[in-house]
Formats: structure tokens, C-alpha cells, sequence
């Protein structure tokens, strides 16, 4: 194993990186800091350092400068907060070889050292390999350009790659890089799923048909070094079928650690287009960057079951947004429709709460029974006890037939009380009560009805706050809170803002005889900026409004009303700076018990601009104003 340098200001994690390394084999130094860390580098020259980018004095950046000005050969990791996203690209483009985050994984550590050995492997190679090139330059120029334009895209692509957000970007990049060094006419790559049954798709790359993937899936999911198709036995070949117009087919595989994740296959239409140094090389070089593959590979695995998920959310109930928050909220959803706990909903007017209740009643078990709505501040107490609970014939005056209650008409589907916070005292009683024994009473009757209804509830109001003003009781509220869902407002997630306007934009142009396409970037602006304290359902009004007005197939800004448009802070009451100033100085004035000249003092003014500004105000002693 190779010698390795340790910089690190924290002495904990020194010694826990250090038992580690050990045991895995390393010489290992450490340093407290980074000067320290400098001259022990430039004492013991390892081939492999470890620097945490964030310490006190000479920072990790400046460490990892001067070892590359030293010896742009080692191996530098750096060491980074997930928050610190930026200086780690910084750190590559100062020829870091790799990153990793804090905490440490040691799994991820033991990959990112793995990598390191097999690049210093791999510069050992290159360097003999240029040394011998250059003893024979005159007879085998050629071989030694070609070798130094690997070494060239080598280098690019282990810096680089690791920038890249998606699959199809990071082969695109790769294939690039070493198209002007093989002569491939085509190029199948194949990165094994998690299951190891199939491949990826990666979107503008060919897959080979589905019958022929299962033979190669096991033929890849085996290899750990470069075969030319040939060399595959004649089942293994059979998997293969419709490249027979292609007379050089070779097959690179991608080994992170021991465990192949994938494979390249190269087609060219020339015979022997491909050595065996051409493959080598390409097996070293995707050796390097198979971790890097394999994590983008997940990223795009999760992003595309996070996006089915949106999907599928978005296609009732008009669930719209991607924002991390909504995804909560929609693996809430996920985990508690399928159970028959109460919930409570709770956000501002406007955010989508019934939209949610109807998520969970249509990814329940109850979904082919009712959904019953009830808007609890819709009656007056009187008749609300009847509509929830029913009554009988006769049971005042009025009431000439029996009718049944919303609870009974939920029976076995889902009961969704909206604008719980404004049930009465009395009637919280009597829902407490259902919601113990899920059995009611009729008004004017005396038969026990059993009832099997999901409760689901929704409050714009903080319904802990109401519990402690005492006009809700505590009891109902844990009954009500087993599960709480908490929607956020649309000014907390401005970035599903674009994506609602596409969502209402369809909707209008299927209503309507228009055909709007989309916003100017002006009137985008504006609905950015906006407060929006009436949430999603203001977006919507504010959108048909500017949809009726629009005179073309772009909304405007002067289609948008007039309060959407004011000013940057849409949706708050505008503060004059004078009212500010009034605010400020009643406030200072507070905070130092109204001693007049400690303020003057803590305001760097004088008692007498003081004077002028408390008259200019007419502020009272009592902080008030006229």
C-alpha cells in the first residue's frame, strides 16, 4: 500500500481515519494543520494525501495548491461538507484527483483510496510506457502521440466527468473524449440495474432487444477485463445478434472495486480496428470514473421514480410541484393512505388541502367507496349536528323523513371535515365521541348506528394554538393529529411556480377558445416575486384573469392585475421609509427604557437630532405614535 498524508484540525477524526488506513494497510502521517501538513509532505513526499478543505489558518485550497506545485503527481482527496458543493468542484479544477463528504463513509473512503491506487497504478504505467516511447520516438512517433493524447483524455475525463448530472451526459463526455483515439463506428454502453437482471436506459444510446439482454446481462455482470466479442463462447455471441455487420466488436467492462456495474461495447466496420492496448487503456480509464457512473447512475434512478411519483400524484386531485418539500409530502402520502389513520391537514388558505385528502382517499383501500366533504364553517351549529350525524322523522319540526349523515353516507370510504377549527365546543364533544366508539345516534332516535369511515380533517389554522386559547379542546386535537400533514405555502416553494402556470396554462386553453403557450419572462418575474398569501388557488385566479385579458399567445405583464404587478414586495403592505424610522426609534427607545441620550449615543446622533425626530414623529412615551 502507498504512503499517506493526513491533514486534518480535528483530532478526533484523525485518529478514527488513522486506526482505519492502518488497518487497510497505509503508512500513514497526520498533520494538525496545513502548514504542518507542508512540511511533512515535502519530508516524506506521499504518494496519496487526505486534506479537510475547511481549517483554521492555511485553508485546505491553499494545501492542495502548493502540493500540486510541488508534485502535480499525488493524489489529492479532499475532504467536504455537503454544503460545500462549490469548493469541491474548486478543488477539482485545482487537480484534485477526487472528493469526499462529510461525515465520512468509510465504504466511500475505501473507494475513493481504491480509485487513487489504480490512477497511481495507472501514471506508473504511462509513465514507463511514454519512457519507452520516447527512447524509440523516431520510428514510433505515432505511438507516442497516441499515447499522450490518452494520457490527455485520461486526465480530462477523471477531472471532469464527475461534473456531469446525468448518465447520457457523462457517456457523451467520455465516448467525446476518445472518439479521436478508437476507431469505433458505434457504441452500445451498459450499466447493470440494481437487481443485475437488465440494463439502464440510457436515454439517446441503443439497447440490444430485450430477449438478447438477458444472455448479456449475466455475460457483463462476470467480466473483469476486456474481451473481443470473438473470444465469447457461441451461446454468449448468440446474445449479440444484428452487429454481424461490424467486424471488430469488443466488449470493455466497468469494475468498481470487484463488482463489474457495467459495460461498454465498441463496433467498427474495419477489421482489428481495436489492440489490446486500445482496450486496456479504455478498462483502466472507466475503471476510474465506474464509481462516478454508478452514483449518477442512482441519482438518475431516483430522479426518474421521484418524477413517476410526481406524475402519478399530478393525475388526480390536481397535485402539481417537485419541490423537495412536496416530496414529503408525497412519501407521506404514500406511507399513510394505505392505512386507515386519522389525519390532519393543516396550511394556509389557498395551499391544496383537500387536494391531499383526496390523494389519500384515492391511494387507499377505500377508494371505490365515498369521499364525503364536509366545510365545517359552512352551517350554523343548529343544523350541523343533523348534517353530520342525521336524523329521524319527526325529530323537530321540519323534519318530515329520516335523512341520513354525512358520517353514514362515508360508510366504509373516507369523511373529510375541512375548517375543523371552527366546530363548536359542543360539537367537538360529540365528534370526540365518534371518533372513540365510531357509533352514533340520530337526532330524535335511539337505535346505535356503527359506522366504518376514515377521518380525515383540515384546518388554515394552528390548531396548538387554539388548544392553549381553550376554544379547542386538547383532547379532539390528539385525536385528530395521529398523522399530521403540514402543506407549505407557494412563496416556500417559488420553483413549482413555473409548473403550475404550465398545469392552469393546458387547463384554460382545453376550457377556453385561446391557445396561450406560455408567459413572457417579465410576467414570469412578477409571479416570482409575488408574496402570494392566497397560495395556489390565487395563482389560479390570477392566471384566468391574465389568460381572458392576454391579446396573443404570450401572457404579458400588463395582462396581470394590478396587485399581482405593484411593486417587489407583492402580496405585503408597502412600508414607507419614514414608517420604518418610526418603527426604529419607538423600538430603540423601548430597548433602553427610554433614556434619551443612551440612544443618541447608541445611534451616533445628537440628543438634539433626537429631539427633532421624536417631535417630526409625535412618538410618546409608550413607543406609540399619532
Amino acid at each position: 500500500m502507498s504512503k499517506l498524508l493526513l491533514i486534518d484540525d480535528e483530532e478526533g477524526t484523525r485518529k478514527l481515519l488513522r486506526i482505519s488506513l492502518v488497518s487497510d494497510g497505509y503508512s500513514v502521517i497526520t498533520a494538525e494543520n496545513g502548514r504542518h501538513g507542508i512540511e511533512l509532505f515535502e519530508q516524506h513526499r506521499p504518494s496519496i494525501v487526505l486534506i479537510d478543505i475547511r481549517m483554521p489558518g492555511m485553508s485546505g485550497l491553499d494545501v492542495l495548491k502548493m502540493i500540486k506545485e510541488t508534485d502535480a503527481e499525488t493524489e489529492v482527496i479532499v475532504i467536504t461538507a455537503h454544503a460545500d458543493m462549490e469548493i469541491a468542484i474548486k478543488s477539482l479544477q485545482l487537480d484534485a484527483s477526487d472528493f469526499i463528504t462529510k461525515p465520512i463513509s468509510i465504504e466511500v473512503l475505501s473507494a475513493a483510496l481504491n480509485r487513487a491506487e489504480e490512477r497511481l497504478r495507472l501514471k506508473t504505467k504511462i509513465k514507463s510506457y511514454t519512457s519507452r516511447l520516447e527512447n524509440e520516438v523516431k520510428t514510433k512517433s505515432e505511438e507516442l502521440s497516441k499515447s499522450y493524447e490518452e494520457m490527455e483524455t485520461a486526465c480530462e475525463i477523471t477531472c471532469r466527468v464527475n461534473e456531469k448530472k446525468t448518465l447520457a451526459e457523462a457517456f457523451d463526455f467520455i465516448i467525446n473524449q476518445v472518439k479521436h483515439i478508437f476507431l469505433f463506428d458505434k457504441v452500445i454502453p451498459l450499466l447493470l440495474n440494481k437487481e443485475k437482471d437488465d440494463f439502464i436506459k440510457i436515454a439517446d444510446y441503443m439497447l440490444p432487444d430485450a430477449g438478447e439482454r438477458r444472455s448479456l446481462v449475466s455475460v457483463v455482470a462476470s467480466m473483469h477485463h476486456p474481451v473481443d466479442i470473438t473470444e465469447l463462447s457461441a451461446m454468449e455471441h448468440k446474445c449479440l445478434n444484428g452487429l454481424e455487420d461490424c467486424k471488430s466488436q469488443c466488449i470493455v467492462p466497468m469494475v468498481r472495486g470487484d463488482e463489474p456495474v457495467g459495460a461498454v461495447i465498441l463496433l467498427a466496420f474495419a477489421h482489428n480496428a481495436f489492440s489490446s492496448e486500445d482496450m486496456r487503456f479504455f478498462y483502466l480509464m472507466l475503471t476510474q470514473v465506474a464509481g462516478v457512473i454508478r452514483k449518477t447512475a442512482l441519482s438518475d434512478e431516483r430522479a426518474r421514480e421521484l418524477e413517476n411519483r410526481v406524475k402519478t400524484f399530478s393525475g388526480f386531485s390536481g397535485i402539481i410541484g417537485k419541490d423537495h418539500k412536496m416530496r414529503q409530502v408525497y412519501d407521506l402520502i404514500s406511507d399513510i393512505a394505505p392505512t386507515d389513520a386519522t389525519v390532519l391537514i393543516q396550511g394556509e388558505s389557498g395551499s391544496g388541502k383537500e387536494l391531499v385528502a383526496r390523494a389519500i382517499h384515492c391511494h387507499s383501500l377505500r377508494k371505490e367507496n365515498s369521499f364525503v366533504v364536509v366545510n365545517c364553517s359552512a352551517f350554523p351549529e343548529t343544523l350541523f349536528e343533523s348534517e353530520l350525524f342525521g336524523y329521524e322523522k319527526g325529530a323537530f319540526t321540519g323534519a318530515g323523513d329520516r335523512r341520513i349523515g354525512r358520517f353514514e353516507l362515508a360508510h366504509r370510504g373516507t369523511l373529510f371535515l375541512d375548517e375543523i377549527a371552527e366546530l363548536s365546543l359542543v360539537l367537538q364533544v360529540k365528534l370526540l365521541r365518534f371518533l372513540q366508539f365510531r357509533k352514533l345516534e340520530r337526532l330524535g332516535g335511539t337505535d346505535i348506528v356503527e359506522v366504518d369511515v376514515r377521518v380525515l380533517a383540515a384546518t388554515n389554522k394552528d390548531l396548538k394554538k387554539q388548544v392553549e386559547k381553550g376554544s379547542f379542546r386538547e383532547d379532539l386535537y390528539y385525536r385528530l393529529n395521529v398523522i399530521p400533514v403540514n402543506m407549505p405555502p407557494l412563496r416556500a416553494k417559488r420553483g413549482d411556480i413555473s409548473l403550475l402556470v404550465e398545469y392552469f396554462l393546458k387547463r384554460l386553453n382545453s376550457k377556453g377558445n385561446k391557445s396561450v403557450k406560455n408567459m413572457s419572462s417579465k410576467a414570469m418575474r412578477v409571479l416570482m416575486g409575488y408574496n402570494w398569501p392566497g397560495n395556489v388557488r390565487e395563482l389560479e385566479n390570477v392566471l384566468e384573469h391574465a389568460f381572458i385579458l392576454a391579446k396573443d399567445d404570450i401572457i404579458g405583464e400588463k395582462s396581470l392585475p394590478l396587485g399581482i404587478r405593484f411593486g417587489p414586495d407583492k402580496g405585503k403592505k408597502i412600508i414607507s421609509f419614514e414608517e420604518n424610522e418610526k418603527r426604529f426609534l419607538a423600538r430603540t427607545l423601548e430597548e433602553h427604557k427610554w433614556n434619551k441620550l443612551q440612544v443618541a449615543k447608541h445611534l451616533n446622533i445628537s440628543r438634539s437630532t433626537l429631539y427633532a425626530k421624536l417631535k417630526k414623529y409625535n412618538i410618546l412615551q409608550s413607543g406609540q405614535w399619532k
